[in-house]
Parts: C-alpha cells; sequence; structure tokens
C-alpha cells in the first residue's frame, strides 16, 4: 500500500482532469514509492510509517509496539509526527509518479490539468508540453523532498527512540554526517536529498584517502567521538583540517559521476535530462563542470596535504600512536618538505 491511497491526494499536488482514476497511476505511484522515497528512510523508520498510516492497523496494536521497544516518549506524539510525515510525503510521491507515467499513458494537457485518453477520438498532447509538465513536476518534487527532510532533522531531536537510530536519516558511520556540515565547504543548498546521494562518495573518500593518511585507529577515534558527541580539542582541530579535504575530494568524484545542474545558487543532483532545453543546458555547464572538477581535486589534495602535515607535527608516542609509529610519519622538520623532491647527486636522476 503506497502512501497516496485515492486520486485526491494526487489532485492536491498537480492538477487532473475529472476523467483521472487512482488505477491509472497505482503503477507509478508504486515506482515513486520503491526509487525515489524509501530510500531517504531507515527500515525501522518505514516499518512505523507504514504501520501508524495503515487504515487496518488498531491503535491498541500502535501502543503495544512503543511499549515493546521501550520507545522514551509520548506515544501520541510520536504516532503524530509519522502520521504527519505520510501527509508531507503524499505530494512528492505523487509528483513523482506523474513524471514517470505522463508520457507512458496517452494524455492530453489542458487548462484543467492532465487528462489520461480514454478513446482514439481525442488527440494527445505535443510531446514539448509533455517534457515541460516532467521538468515541473521534478523540480517540484525534489525540492519537497529536501524540505520534508529539514523538517524530519529538526523534529526528530525531539525523540530519544529516533536519535537512537529510530529513523534517523543523517549518517554518523562517516566523519561527515550532515548537509548543513558539507555545506559549509561546498554549497549544495543545505539539500539533505543531495548529500544522501553524496553519501557513497564520501565514505569512499575516506577509505581511500583519509583512512591511509591518519591511520585507522584516529578514524576510529574520531568517530568514537562523534557518536558520542564527546569533545577533544585536539581531535577536533584535526577534524577541521580533514573536512575541507573530505568535501572537496568528494565534489571532484561526483561532478564526473553524479547527473547535477550547476546554478548560481549552489549545486542540485537531477535525475535525467527531459528534452532539448534541458540537454542544451546541461551542454553548457560542461565547462563549469570541468572549471569546478579541476578547482575541487585541486583544493583536495592541498588540504590533504594540510592533514599529512598536522599529523607529523602533532603525532607524538602517546598521541596518534600509530600514525607516530608508521613509515607515514615524517616528523615536524620533513612535514613542510615530504613533497618535495630535492635534486642532488644521491638521486637517480641528475640535471644539471
Amino acid at each position: 500500500m503506497t502512501i497516496v491511497k485515492s486520486i485526491d491526494q494526487i489532485r492536491l499536488a498537480s492538477p487532473l482532469s475529472i476523467s483521472n482514476k487512482i488505477e491509472h497511476w497505482q503503477p507509478f505511484l508504486d515506482d515513486s514509492e520503491d526509487v525515489f522515497i524509501k530510500s531517504l528512510f531507515s527500515e525501522t523508520m518505514w516499518y512505523f510509517l507504514q504501520l501508524f498510516t495503515s487504515p487496518d492497523t488498531d491503535p491498541v496494536e500502535w501502543i503495544e509496539v512503543l511499549n515493546g521497544d521501550k520507545i522514551l516518549v509520548g506515544n501520541n506524539r510520536f504516532i503524530a509526527f509519522y502520521q504527519e510525515l505520510a501527509r508531507r510525503l503524499s505530494k512528492p510521491e505523487a509528483l513523482y509518479a506523474i513524471w514517470l507515467g505522463i508520457d507512458e499513458m496517452a494524455v492530453n494537457i489542458t487548462s484543467a490539468g492532465v487528462q489520461v485518453l480514454q478513446s482514439d477520438t481525442n488527440k494527445p498532447a505535443p510531446q514539448y508540453l509533455v517534457m515541460n509538465v516532467k521538468e515541473t513536476c521534478l523540480t517540484r518534487a525534489h525540492r519537497n523532498i529536501d524540505t520534508i527532510l529539514q523538517w524530519v532533522a529538526q523534529y526528530s531531536q525531539n525523540f530519544t527512540a529516533m536519535n537512537s537510530g529510530y529513523g534517523t536519516i543523517l549518517s554518523t558511520s562517516c566523519l561527515i554526517s550532515g548537509a548543513d556540515q558539507f555545506q559549509t565547504y561546498a554549497d549544495i543548498h543545505s539539500s539533505r536529498r543531495v548529500f544522501l546521494s553524496l553519501l557513497p562518495v564520501i565514505r569512499s573518500i575516506e577509505q581511500k584517502y583519509i583512512i591511509p593518511t591518519i591511520s585507522q585507529s584516529v578514524y576510529n577515534q574520531i568517530i568514537g567521538f562523534i557518536s558520542t558527541n564527546r569533545v577533544d580539542p585536539t581531535y577536533t582541530k584535526l577534524l577541521q583540517v580533514i573536512l575541507p579535504a573530505i568535501v572537496h575530494l568528494s565534489m571532484a568524484r561526483a561532478l564526473l559521476e553524479i547527473s547535477i545542474d550547476i546554478l548560481d545558487w549552489g549545486i542540485f543532483n537531477t535525475s535525467v535530462n527531459t528534452f532539448n532545453n534541458l540537454q542544451y543546458k546541461a551542454q553548457v555547464n560542461d565547462q563549469r563542470i570541468a572549471v569546478m572538477q579541476e578547482a575541487n581535486q585541486r583544493d583536495g589534495e592541498a588540504e590533504l596535504k594540510a592533514v599529512q602535515e598536522f599529523m607529523d607535527n602533532n603525532a607524538t608516542a602517546v598521541l596518534f600512536a600509530e600514525y607516530f609509529n608508521s613509515l607515514s610519519y615524517a616528523g615536524p622538520a620533513s612535514a613542510v618538505k615530504r613533497d618535495e623532491y630535492v635534486n642532488d647527486v644521491t638521486k637517480s636522476i641528475f640535471v644539471v
């Protein structure tokens, strides 16, 4: 059962003519929920969302579930949150469904909205109108998802259960745990949807660049401080040096791997380009993407060197011990010169 259960809920998102029925759109609602909505939330959060919005569930069962899981919040407020979340999600789910289905069905587009054609006597809408509606629906759906995820992040702070794993959508398995923190170093318009798209890239950058640089034990200690909200001045300073390197190296890779739009007010990821105007926009952005990719790569490499210098200047037999005893440690005297090649007669290549 999808979040959208009636044709009226779709009409609240976008105009549809009177001839539309929920059966016309149900396959696309199913795909919309599976492809775009479910991936934004944890399995536990999705379970509660389905439970508390199902018309076949007895409220007594709700209370038993809450008490059985020992959720330390007011039951009514917890249930109300999920019911409000379902109400908000119904709009982007409907918009995504229209985006998926409007060019697969024979439709006409008038001032009354989208009309599913019932006979061969009706004339389908021109393709440019269909593509314009698709672009509008996709843009509106993405903006709605960003707003909803921001609301969830703010509202979930009131619930101990959510912050303990019951529905938190922000990751604590990497050093950058939220869109707002990422926004500090690269403008993604504080979009949590874009941040979720970037999470696999961020984790890959940490595995390939950060952990080999600072050592696994130091990385684990930083994760431990973040997950327990503990503060250590030295580790806080190290994290401040690491974060910009992660962001810029992640952006350098993501700009080439993720379909995005670069706008004057930030970076947004898109699903596909739908028509000539969008394709032309992507072609125009190719040069800007290349310039931004090169700049982010250059900044990230310089910041990664700054991380190495920090470790060399601060590592001791007690602090950052694994790094101190590794071959990566160069010592304070050589920290700044670690990447320099001294050309003299002792080297295999000597140029006069």
